[in-house]
């Protein structure tokens, strides 16, 4: 069944209840697939609202609205997040429809993208050496040299830096949107907690262990740092990091 999915851009895999998974999608296109008791499914999913749903086990097949039931009755999913492009979409949606595992007959087929507007509307785009050199001169490139150093640290995988729920930038392989989306719920959540415990004191930073590695989150001058490493970096690696990252924000 997976196999007739596109095969998309992976985001990540963890564990959750489903209604975490929809509360966490508002900026996501794509397909969360879903693995449990010897079986296989997938939620089609766009900005956070389903479109369809399928699970396959030895014993049963479910499609649409039952198979959507089955998994919100699960008190934990284990899934991995597949982002797709508009074209990939489609295809997902088309499948969905053979699966006969749309959520809602009168359900929308995803829309792609216009076309970019032809260069002669507008001034010709530099290429993407020239942004890169033009970069260095301009406070988002100065800023971008400091994420790229970051990712010098052993283990560092990826690093955005966000504010207001706005990326400001990132290096390494990452889906900008959607991580500054779910570190900006991190941090609300975290800040929410501190005003009932004040006795906490400030928050300084947040790791998540996970099985394909761990994501930290952390103050960096007015702004924050989401951060990936692999997951053989241990605590104190982190806590070393995160200090040589704020003594020279």
């Amino acid at each position: 069944m997976m196999d007739t999915l596109p095969e998309g851009k992976v985001i990540g895999e963890m564990q959750a209840p489903l209604q975490w998974i929809f509360s966490h999608t508002s900026r996501f296109d794509g397909a969360v697939r879903i693995t449990m008791q010897d079986g296989e499914g997938f939620l089609l999913v766009r900005k956070g609202e389903p479109l369809a749903a399928h699970f396959r086990h030895p014993l049963k097949s479910l499609s649409g609205p039952s198979a959507l039931k089955y998994f919100g009755s699960q008190p934990i999913l284990d899934f991995g997040l597949w982002k797709y492009e508009p074209d990939e979409m489609q295809e997902a949606f088309a499948v969905s429809v053979k699966m006969q595992a749309l959520l809602r007959p009168d359900c929308e087929p995803p829309v792609a993208d216009p076309p970019a507007e032809s260069a002669r509307h507008g001034p010709v785009a530099g290429t993407a050496e020239e942004k890169e050199e033009n970069s260095h001169d301009t406070p988002s490139g100065q800023e971008s040299d400091r994420l790229r150093a970051v990712l010098q640290h052993p283990g560092v995988t990826a690093v955005a830096c966000f504010a207001d729920g706005l990326c400001i930038s990132s290096a390494g392989d990452i889906d900008a949107d959607y991580t500054v989306a779910f570190a900006e719920d991190l941090v609300r959540w975290s800040l929410a907690l501190q005003s009932v415990t004040p006795a906490s004191g400030a928050f300084v930073q947040m790791t998540i262990f996970y099985r394909g590695g761990n994501v930290i989150v952390t103050p960096y001058g007015d702004e924050y740092l989401c951060i990936f490493t692999r997951p053989e970096v241990q605590f104190g690696q982190v806590r070393r990091m995160i200090r040589e990252i704020q003594s020279g924000a």
